[in-house]
């Protein structure tokens, strides 16, 4: 399957104009990738930078761009809501910049019942750009989905 050809709000509950990724681009069920061009109408984008909190949602949706991924294509289920519960070991060595396009990956470390442990590397190109270690819980199923 080509994932990028997949509409990216099959697999979120979120909606535009807080939608944080434009394509799961690569999906196991271990680790998964997605990627984000940053355009100046993001709202997270400031004086011309993507600030910290929108990596971490950036971050977040592609935990949620994964599990949307199983629960639609595997488990043949609607996609369900998540909640940050824990940021750890956050790095960031810069910001995106307008017009970059980032590419994050998670690796799952640990899913016990709803809960699901990632390390995540977001990167420019070759460069990274941020790492860190989100711990996301799963909710209710979403409704809109």
């Amino acid at each position: 399957m080509i994932f990028r050809e997949i509409p990216i709000l099959e697999l979120l509950p979120q909606r535009p104009p807080f939608v944080m990724v434009d394509h799961l681009t690569d999906y196991s069920e271990t680790q998964s990738s997605c990627d984000l061009t940053i355009r100046p109408d993001n709202v997270f984008c400031e004086n011309g930078e993507f600030a910290s909190a929108g990596l971490i949602e950036h971050i977040a949706q592609t935990c949620a761009a994964r599990l949307g991924y199983y629960n639609k294509y595997v488990l043949k289920t609607g996609v369900r809501l998540g909640f940050i519960g824990e940021v750890k070991d956050l790095s960031i060595n810069r910001l995106p910049r307008e017009g970059e396009t980032i590419e994050t990956t998670i690796v799952v470390v640990q899913e016990i019942f709803d809960v699901t442990l990632v390390t995540a590397e977001v990167r420019v190109g070759t460069e990274v750009v941020a790492t860190t270690r989100l711990k996301i819980a799963q909710g209710e199923q979403s409704e809109e989905v």
